[in-house]
């Protein structure tokens, strides 16, 4: 139960207004006889701060009229905020009266105030007359008279009060899942949110799933605006849930902390909310760790169920700094709406930035790695270019000293443990443009470095190119092991190189570094210099750490039961709000949303 205002924020307020009738207002048109003046044809306009939200027909020939005409004003969470305040012009309709007139400008009969009353009950509709004043300023009228009769009813639309594996049937199609933090004292803190999709068996769609470095699903009807690294704008994911493939069964947000050696109680006034953006109302909010000594939450799943969507809260806590390590938690999640789903607590794929190594064995499921890999590098071309793009392999020795490259006039390594998939020419594959199938298992031992670079055959700078990625697979599987994507890079301008990606020996394990390079040749042995020059000017950094799998034992959080809650009119002083003896404020009541009164009754979905 609870009884306080902090326990009820309110996304938005619709004002209902009927203006009904005028009585006894000021004559403005002359009797065609007597010269007097003894009608008007009247008409309002109905302004709230300062816009105008419509206009009631007009009433010919008297001072009189009758309107029963109704508008609806929706005040958004910042006007709500403001008329919590007090602030003046957020408190108070003005009903503008003209006498229109065919042969001149319309004449100004005189303005009514109409206070909305926030501080009375929102059960019933207030219905009352209101004197009309002269006006002022260029809207002045020295014999303004009369009343109006004006009905104002106030509802509301409140934020979800989550609570933790209760699941709410969404309102909309379109929404915004919109992240935003701060940084201070000179931090600097990268989050990143994610949507995750599932198909019905539980797997992972890569095509439909969208983060920093893949900014649109399969058919763009699911968009992430971009990393941003720093806070600042934030992050916002927006999905149009009526277009979403078929083949997705449910989404996955998540919020992960990119930055290394820092958790989420690093992190200050971090939000997300999740917003229709039908209306632009608040559906829910969340607080990413809330001092959690955790790099990852799990925000929310939502479901398709036929042509409808609900949406269950998780908010709990994990280790990872990508969705990707967290595969196996996101199949324990599914278990509810996959029967039979089998999970690896050894699958997870490497989701990496420029910059940020691997450890090859740490990502493969546990199979050996003398199983056939495959290196896919995929590339999109703007403005109708039409680029041969070539993707080749280049060995080196541990003195940086070149051994071989392997690439479209030179398809197979001389030990046979590399094997170029072939030229393609026009860059619009479905899925990877080239492929490079490479068994480490085989590798001569004098093989250092195995580089993979990307070059423009046919000398057009790599600017034209929208996005490139790469990936790392089980040939046999197609199961990915690692993932890198570069979007829209201006480095790339004026070069037909790219240093993609690196394979390299530790200590007899094979390591995976991003390198995200410009180079210039158009051919691989053109860039071997530059290749050279980088492994030697930067050392490889420290592979990410991914800790031993344990067997996955979380699920869906369990149905919370929570107890009625009586909603109170938070403009109301607390004073006047009604008191329920051995209430205590509660913060996760849920509030199924919608247009509803607010009301001293607990909210029945569909009521």
């Amino acid at each position: 139960m609870a009884n306080n205002v902090a326990n009820h924020d309110i996304s938005q307020i619709i004002i209902d207004v009927t203006i009904i009738q005028g009585r006894d207002l000021v004559a403005k048109d002359k009797n065609l006889f007597s010269r007097k003046k003894t009608s008007s044809d009247p008409y309002v306009d109905l302004y709230y701060r300062g816009k105008k939200y419509g206009r009631t027909q007009v009433i010919e020939k008297t001072l009189s009229p009758t309107w029963n005409r109704s508008f609806r004003i929706k005040i958004d969470k910042k006007g709500v905020d403001q008329a919590l305040q007090g602030l003046t012009d957020s408190k108070n309709l003005s009903l503008r009266i003209f006498d229109e007139d065919v042969t001149s400008s319309d004449d100004f009969m005189g303005e009514s105030i109409v206070q909305i009353p926030f501080e009375e009950s929102f059960e019933k509709p207030l219905t009352s007359w209101y004197r009309v004043g002269t006006g002022t300023g260029n809207l002045y009228c020295k014999k303004a008279s009369g009343e109006i009769q004006v009905k104002v009813s106030l509802s509301a639309k409140m934020i979800i009060k989550m609570a933790r594996g209760n699941t709410y049937p969404l309102p909309c199609k379109r929404i915004r899942v919109s992240l935003k933090w701060s940084i201070e004292y000179g931090q600097k803190i990268d989050l990143d949110t994610s949507c995750v999709g599932i198909d019905r068996y539980g797997n992972i769609l890569m095509d439909e799933t969208v983060y920093f470095g893949d900014l649109m699903n399969s058919n763009k009807s699911i968009f992430h605006s971009g990393d941003a690294r720093e806070g600042g704008m934030g992050e916002m994911i927006d999905c149009n849930l009526d277009s979403v493939s078929s083949s997705v069964r449910a989404l996955y947000f998540i919020v992960t902390v990119a930055t290394p050696n820092k958790t989420l109680k690093d992190v200050n006034n971090a939000s997300v909310k999740v917003v229709d953006k039908t209306s632009n109302t608040t559906l829910c909010q969340f607080i990413p760790g809330l001092g959690a000594d955790y790099t990852a939450m799990f925000l929310m799943r939502i479901t398709r169920d036929r042509m409808d969507w609900s949406m269950s809260i998780i908010e709990e806590v994990a280790s990872a700094r990508d969705f990707g390590t967290l595969i196996p938690e996101i199949k324990g999640y599914s278990r509810d709406i996959c029967p039979g789903i089998v999970i690896n607590p050894r699958e997870r794929i490497a989701i990496l930035r420029k910059g940020e190594a691997i450890r090859v064995k740490d990502y493969g499921k546990g199979a050996p790695l003398d199983q056939q890999l495959c290196f896919g590098l995929a590339w999109d071309v703007t403005n109708g270019h039409n680029i041969d793009l070539d993707a080749s392999a280049i060995c080196l020795d541990s003195s940086l000293n070149e051994l071989e490259i392997i690439s479209f006039n030179h398809l197979r390594s001389n030990d046979g443990s590399i094997q170029h998939g072939g030229d393609e020419r026009e860059g619009d594959e479905i899925g990877d443009d080239e492929k490079i199938f490479i068994n480490l298992g085989r590798i001569q031992s004098n093989v250092q470095y195995l580089a993979f670079v990307i070059n423009s055959y046919s000398g057009q700078e790599l600017d034209d190119i929208s996005k490139a990625s790469c990936h790392l697979f089980n040939a046999s599987t197609n199961v990915d092991l690692v993932r890198y994507q570069i979007s829209n890079d201006r480095s790339l301008d004026k070069h037909t190189g790219l240093l993609m990606a690196c394979l390299y020996r530790d200590s007899n394990e094979w390591n995976l570094r991003i390198i995200g390079q410009a180079a210039q040749g158009i051919v691989a042995a053109k860039v071997v210099n530059d290749l050279q020059r980088f492994l030697r000017n930067v050392p490889p950094p420290q592979p990410a750490f991914v800790p031993e799998p344990e067997i996955i034992v979380n699920a869906m959080p369990d149905y919370l039961p929570v107890e009625d809650e009586i909603v109170v009119n938070p403009f109301i002083p607390q004073s006047k709000a009604p008191f329920v003896p051995g209430s205590q404020p509660t913060s996760r009541a849920p509030f199924v949303p919608g247009s509803q009164p607010i009301s001293n009754a607990p909210f029945i979905p569909g009521s």
